[in-house]
């Protein structure tokens, strides 16, 4: 038996390749499966083969209705072939939408539809299978939860001293947004809520790549005092140091499902700033994260005035016991038991 995988790396999340490292160690044979080799590569795929896919709107999006449709159909039709041939296919629904899905209607009849051709359908959280049954229609005997995994050791320090680079002293209080920089990813109020508490000796992190519209954002802030915009690709050499430079790290998202990068601040034992979440209460212990309404007025304000004082208590929490729940050994022997059937 062997797993395609789709994708078995990435340059830009390492969770594919820790994944795939603790399947390898479980004695698994693994594939390459990138979107751009699907269709070159479907013919060696053999019967009782495994096909996990993670990300598999972009085969079937477009922006334009007509071709988003046309796409979809030739995805279904590729997937109904992978059937005939007894191949199992098992999706990993990391979120329950793609973020800024434009035509939300068909995104659901696709997603719905998928949920029905796939063999299994893996989620990272109880409260996600929940939302996938209802949404979907997708009965429980057909998911399996299997956790996101830590980055423990994946991110290696290098020795930058950033606080350093940017200008911000030893004893300041400094709160990090790190990751890709996108509307939806709740920045701007990140800005204005961080404008709204600062002091002489607090300072906000906006690391990471910004797309267009955010570039025009930082472009036209009026206060950037005690404000470091880095807004470049961060490669993976500087991520643990850029995290040692931060107290608290600030995820002001609008949409959220699962998130990679609470998981790194937990890896890192970061104390969060996020919104009040289900996936909080599945994969955190108490007063590891400052939760707030984000439909509260000055809710993220308060959430990050009350996280220097959840910070300055310096609260012995059970990250040890919380990161063994997320040992990659631990879910690769879970994947092997759902692509086993």
């Amino acid at each position: 038996m062997t797993v395609w995988m789709w994708p078995k790396t990435s340059d830009f999340n390492l969770y594919n390749n820790l994944l795939t490292e603790s399947l390898y160690r479980a004695g698994m044979e693994i594939e390459d499966l990138k979107h751009g080799k699907f269709m070159l590569k479907i013919g060696k795929i053999k019967a009782r083969d495994i096909i996990h896919i993670h990300w598999m709107h972009h085969a079937y999006q477009h922006r334009l209705l007509p071709l988003f449709a046309f796409k979809s159909l030739v995805f279904i039709l590729t997937l109904l072939y992978l059937k005939a041939k007894r191949v199992r296919i098992v999706w990993t629904l990391h979120n329950l939408y793609p973020h800024n899905a434009k035509h939300k209607r068909m995104e659901r009849f696709m997603r719905t539809l998928i949920c029905r051709l796939c063999n299994h359908i893996v989620v990272a959280s109880d409260s996600i299978k929940r939302q996938v049954m209802k949404e979907f229609q997708v009965p429980e005997r057909k998911l399996s939860i299997v956790k996101h995994g830590h980055y423990l050791g994946a991110y290696k320090p290098e020795g930058t001293d950033f606080r350093k680079r940017y200008g911000i002293g030893k004893e300041a209080d400094v709160y990090l947004f790190l990751g890709a920089i996108k509307p939806y990813k709740g920045v701007e109020e990140l800005v204005a809520a961080f404008n709204a508490v600062k002091t002489e000796r607090t300072y906000l992190i906006v690391a990471g790549k910004a797309d267009s519209q955010m570039e025009a954002f930082f472009s036209g802030l009026a206060d950037t005092k005690n404000i470091v915009m880095d807004t470049r690709f961060i490669p993976n050499e500087e991520v643990a140091d850029l995290l040692g430079a931060a107290d608290i790290m600030v995820l002001p998202y609008k949409q959220i499902t699962t998130s990679g990068s609470a998981i790194l601040a937990l890896s890192f034992k970061k104390l969060l700033v996020m919104p009040d979440t289900p996936f909080i209460d599945d994969y955190f212990a108490e007063n590891m994260v400052v939760k707030y309404n984000p439909h509260e007025e000055n809710g993220l304000q308060r959430a990050m005035r009350t996280a220097l004082h959840v910070k300055r208590m310096e609260m012995s929490l059970p990250y040890e016991e919380v990161l063994q729940e997320l040992d990659w050994g631990n879910i690769a022997v879970k994947l092997k038991k759902v692509y086993q059937g």
